[in-house]
């Protein structure tokens, strides 16, 4: 029974996993391939292809094939073509020779370093010592093929590895391990659904079961792959699960199911000389009539000489079967079968021969170095596994700190980033205040523009206009006026120029308060010298009289020239006011109440209404009562010395502006 397992592992791996097609189809599909081929090398791979699938049901075309594709390899140069023809050979070959073609085929393989072409030659290498129960080599070599394979990534192969070994520890009587092997590689089978590899799969756990007398089960496995076989048309593969299945049903005490299936595999097999499996036929159809006629209800196995001698002539000839292929276990089966069939034909002498070359056959196959040193190999892997897994967590580890610093560093620059986007915003920011504010300046300087020259058009022509139009009297016309009138004329003409001057000079000190940099300078200041310096520059005015109040001698803190100019100006709009008020009377105060100071001038001319003095208030307002220049001014200097104005006025009743100084 070990032995069926073992054809199934060789023949299988033997073949090309990856194929789509299976058996007859593939054949027919490369060989029409290489009809329409003219490349050479693609011929060669073809040729190699093709053998591989011969292996399994004509070795012998199947070497043809590979002796062809290596002279056409040769005269190409082309190394991984001849690795694999040479491989091909030895699959294709049954005896002990094939090493001889693997290790030809491992030079070239070595030479080119083509992981997948050394993978699939450590197999076959591993699967031609496991065949000659040299466990060693046959673990080392698949731990071998199995590391490239994970390299790969091939699954495929390193679940034909897994069957080699499980076939191992099954041979060496571990068969829980075994079977975890063979189930590992039905697992992976799964992922890419290989039907030829499944049926070996199924047929090594049938074996299995049979060797653990568990005989039903077997059968139910081994039908399975049979179906599986016959199928795909994979006439080597049928004839091991015939001879499997046969083994079971013998098990099974099933006589004729047992030599039916025998039988039909030993044909098969012949047909396609694979001797392996002809021995292993031969061995099993002989135990067949052995037990079949030593039945003790069918004692017809001692009276009939014939059927004795034609067991004992199959086994011989398994015996040559297994001399030529050099296989020492299976030879160790053929004697002891021998031996007890001697032992019921009552020849003791051969009897005891035979039972002497099994038991040398069976000490040179279950040395327990043997079993030690496969322990060995298994430790070796597991502690190359481990390496490999303590290196592959160090890496992680690597990565992981790797990834960790790589993240504080995209966590700094993204603080950098940030920092800097914030001072760029913050700076934006600024730099847009200080555009607004430069804008609003603008915006000020044009207003003051517009209300500069509206107020030099309004309140400087009127004088300017009077003065000209004197002259112009004076000088076309002088016979009209007398020496009273003439004086008279000069008078106001002196008069109107002064005043000119006057409000020429409020003009520019109006304009430089407009200016940056020009900023009232407080002062202690009596109230008394404001009154008299206005008494000095009204004191021309005849029709008007002006009086002055300072009963408490008040004293205020502010800039001189600034509250000058509104009280000329306040006082200057207050004469034109009364120009046609009969007893025309200004009266100016000054007084301090609940901490505040107070100035304040009064008329009693027409009055008027608040919309009037809209320009003392109104930035936007442009001119006044009667002038502009005297508003406006009086309201921008006003706010520079933090001055407020309130204004009492009604039609007929006067007006009265009161200053409120803090």
């Amino acid at each position: 029974m070990k032995k069926a397992l073992f054809f199934l592992v060789f023949c299988l791996f033997s073949t090309v996993l990856t194929a789509q097609k299976q058996g007859q189809m593939l054949i027919d599909s490369l060989e029409t391939s290489l009809k329409n081929t003219k490349d050479k090398k693609t011929i060669v791979i073809i040729k190699n292809k093709l053998s591989q699938e011969y292996s399994r049901v004509d070795p012998e075309k199947g070497k043809q094939l590979a002796k062809s594709a290596i002279e056409m390899a040769e005269t190409i140069d082309f190394k991984n073509g001849l690795a694999e023809g040479y491989r091909c050979l030895g699959i294709n070959t049954t005896d002990s020779t094939a090493i001889n073609f693997y290790r030809k085929g491992l030079e070239f393989a070595k030479e080119t370093k083509d992981k997948q072409v050394l993978s699939v030659l450590y197999r076959n290498i591993a699967v031609y010592y496991i065949y000659r129960n040299d466990y060693k080599n046959g673990l080392d070599y698949s731990f071998k093929s199995l590391k490239l394979s994970e390299e790969l990534g091939k699954n495929e192969e390193i679940a034909g590895t897994y069957i080699n070994i499980g076939f191992i520890y099954n041979d060496l009587k571990d068969r829980k391990k075994a079977l975890e092997y063979f189930k590992k590689a039905l697992d992976i089978n799964k992922k890419f659904n290989n039907p030829t590899m499944k049926a070996v799969i199924l047929e090594n756990i049938g074996v299995l079961y049979n060797n653990e007398g568990k005989n039903e089960l077997a059968v139910s496995y081994l039908n399975q792959a049979l179906e599986i076989n016959r199928k795909n048309n994979n006439l080597n593969f049928v004839a091991t699960n015939l001879g499997t299945l046969g083994s079971a049903y013998l098990e099974l005490k099933k006589y004729d199911l047992a030599e039916e299936h025998i039988k039909e595999a030993l044909k098969i097999s012949k047909e396609l000389k694979i001797r392996r499996v002809m021995s292993y036929n031969l061995q099993n159809l002989s135990m067949i009539y052995m037990q079949k006629y030593s039945d003790p209800k069918n004692n017809a196995f001692y009276k009939n000489r014939p059927i004795a001698d034609t067991s004992l002539l199959m086994l011989k000839e398994a015996v040559i079967y297994d001399q030529e292929s050099n296989d020492i276990k299976s030879l160790s089966t053929d004697f002891k079968e021998m031996a007890s069939l001697y032992e019921v034909m009552g020849d003791s002498k051969n009897a005891l021969l035979y039972f002497k070359k099994f038991n040398t056959y069976k000490d040179s196959i279950y040395q327990s170095a043997t079993k030690e040193t496969v322990k060995n190999l298994e430790d070796q892997r597991t502690i190359e596994l481990k390496n490999k897994e303590i290196q592959f967590n160090k890496l992680k580890i690597e990565n992981k700190e790797k990834q960790k610093w790589y993240f504080i560093l995209g966590l700094i620059m993204l603080g950098i980033i940030g920092i800097l986007l914030f001072y760029q915003s913050r700076n934006r920011k600024r730099s847009n205040e200080k555009l607004q504010l430069l804008n609003n300046e603008l915006d000020q300087a044009n207003k003051t523009k517009s209300r500069f020259f509206s107020i030099l058009n309004h309140d400087l022509r009127s004088p300017v206009s009077s003065l000209i139009h004197f002259l112009h009297l004076q000088k076309e016309s002088p016979e009209l006026l007398d020496a009273e009138s003439k004086k008279r004329m000069e008078d106001k003409t002196i008069v109107s120029a002064e005043n000119l001057l006057n409000s020429m000079e409020d003009l520019l000190l109006w304009s430089k308060g407009q200016m940056e940099n020009f900023k009232p300078q407080p002062k202690a200041i009596k109230a008394s010298s404001l009154f008299e310096d206005t008494r000095k520059h009204f004191s021309g005015q005849e029709n008007v009289s002006i009086l002055f109040e300072d009963p408490q001698g008040l004293v205020l803190n502010t800039d001189e020239n600034y509250l000058k100019t509104i009280i000329r100006n306040l006082t200057g709009n207050a004469i034109k006011a009364l120009e046609k008020t009969k007893d025309a009377q200004i009266t100016w105060k000054a007084w301090e109440k609940n901490g505040k100071k107070h100035l304040s001038i009064s008329d009693n001319g027409p009055g008027g209404s608040q919309e009037q003095f809209k320009a003392l208030y109104d930035d936007k307002e442009v001119v006044g009562i009667k002038t502009g220049l005297g508003l406006h001014l009086i309201r921008d200097l006003a706010k520079a010395i933090n001055c407020k104005i309130d204004i009492q006025t009604e039609p007929n009743q006067g007006t009265t502006f009161i200053l409120t100084l803090n």
